[in-house]
């Protein structure tokens, strides 16, 4: 997601923003709690959905880097030397032509707090930019961290019939105090090294292939330089914030809420998540088996009566060339009204409704960014609908 309401100078000009809390821990036992005003609000989202994670070292500035991407004071912070974060803040940022959802996580490595694995298992599965934070030089503790979190990842289960989605990383000197190369990340995973060390640059490089991570430093905000620095990270990150996919369709806010509370679910009662079966939740259960009276009431049923199986197979989001019934303009790009069915030019629906469009499958109204134009219907959609379709949006 290159584009979005952020600027890339820093977070003086971003508005204002209120982190809350998704993930915290209860009991002696220390259970995972998700809590209910973050996945309202996440499932308030449209989608597409573009989640990054903080992670990294405790102590290390994640929560004032996060900060930067979100506002100024978002994230909360201070100098001692007890862990800020516990569990997983977020904030949500809109981006066109979606919301990128911010996660602050608790850190590891820190003598004076605990950390849990359960933070790494949700970076994991739900970021597609995971942020690594390292404070002041990139040591071999902080690889070893590094790799420490992907061993966790082994909480997830994977059989063949589900695979995690591509996730970039973002590996981030805080408070930088040496001098790097642009290519020190490569430098340190291609290093020559005895068969432990080895093997943990090696689980590095698979988890992330050379174009799917980055090597970044930060120095501290009272230098000169730091806005310089600053600037190509928050470019690289907003980048790598990719729309959260569940195989080829991008997730909707209610459907990244599913994924966590499974989570939640697998984690407390068998100890690991299992892939296909979150898979199988979310798709199956929670995407393609909708209720009758929701088809009923989507118009689905009978706004697909018209249509033969061979077409409905061709369907795809693109352009429709049609003769405008308001301008009478031939052969302009445009679309069917859902309600009469008449043809309209592009220029003639941005007269009548400039800031939303009508659904043609549910009825409900969206911004234009939120929908598309797909070409057997001849109609606009919403994005969930079309998800729901199976129709692919790019």
């Amino acid at each position: 997601m290159a584009e979005s309401s952020a600027p890339a100078t820093g977070a003086s000009k971003v508005a204002q923003l209120r982190a809350v809390p998704l993930l915290k821990f209860e009991g002696t036992d220390e259970r995972p709690l998700l809590l209910e005003e973050a996945l309202e609000a996440i499932e308030a989202l449209p989608g597409p959905v573009c989640p990054v994670a903080f992670v990294g070292d405790g102590r290390s500035g994640k929560s004032f880097l996060a900060s930067r991407i979100t506002g100024e004071g978002t994230f909360p912070q201070d100098d001692s030397d007890v862990a800020v974060t516990e569990g997983i803040d977020i904030a949500i940022l809109p981006s066109h032509p979606g919301h990128i959802v911010v996660l602050d996580c608790e850190g590891g490595n820190n003598a004076l707090s605990k950390s849990h694995s359960i933070v790494t298992v949700v970076g994991a599965l739900i970021a597609t930019a995971l942020v690594f934070v390292t404070d002041g030089k990139a040591s071999e503790a902080a690889i070893e961290a590094l790799a420490h979190m992907l061993e966790e990842r082994a909480l997830i289960k994977c059989d063949g019939t589900g695979s995690l989605h591509a996730q970039s990383l973002l590996f981030v000197v805080n408070q930088n105090r040496l001098r790097y190369k642009e290519n020190a990340l490569e430098q340190i995973l291609e290093a020559n090294h005895d068969e432990d060390r080895k093997g943990i640059r090696d689980l590095i490089s698979s988890a992330y292939p050379e174009d799917r991570r980055g090597f970044y430093t930060v120095p501290s905000d009272a230098k000169k330089e730091f806005d310089e620095h600053w600037s190509k990270l928050h470019e690289a990150i907003m980048e790598a914030a990719k729309p959260l996919k569940m195989g080829r369709l991008w997730m909707t806010g209610s459907q990244v809420v599913q994924m966590l509370r499974k989570i939640e679910s697998e984690l407390r009662n068998r100890g690991k998540v299992s892939l296909p079966s979150l898979h199988r939740h979310v798709i199956l259960d929670g995407w393609l088996k909708p209720k009758i009276s929701q088809v009923l009431s989507s118009r689905m049923d009978k706004l697909m009566e018209g249509f033969t199986e061979e077409e409905l197979a061709t369907q795809r989001v693109g352009s429709v060339v049609g003769d405008c019934m308001e301008c009478k303009a031939a052969g302009a790009v445009g679309w069917s009204d859902p309600d009469i069915d008449d043809f309209f030019c592009e220029a003639c629906w941005r007269k009548f409704s400039p800031k939303v469009l009508k659904c043609g499958f549910c009825n409900g109204f969206q911004p234009w960014p939120c929908g598309r134009v797909e070409t057997v219907t001849r109609m606009w959609h919403c994005i969930d609908c079309l998800m729901q379709l199976g129709i692919d949006i790019e």
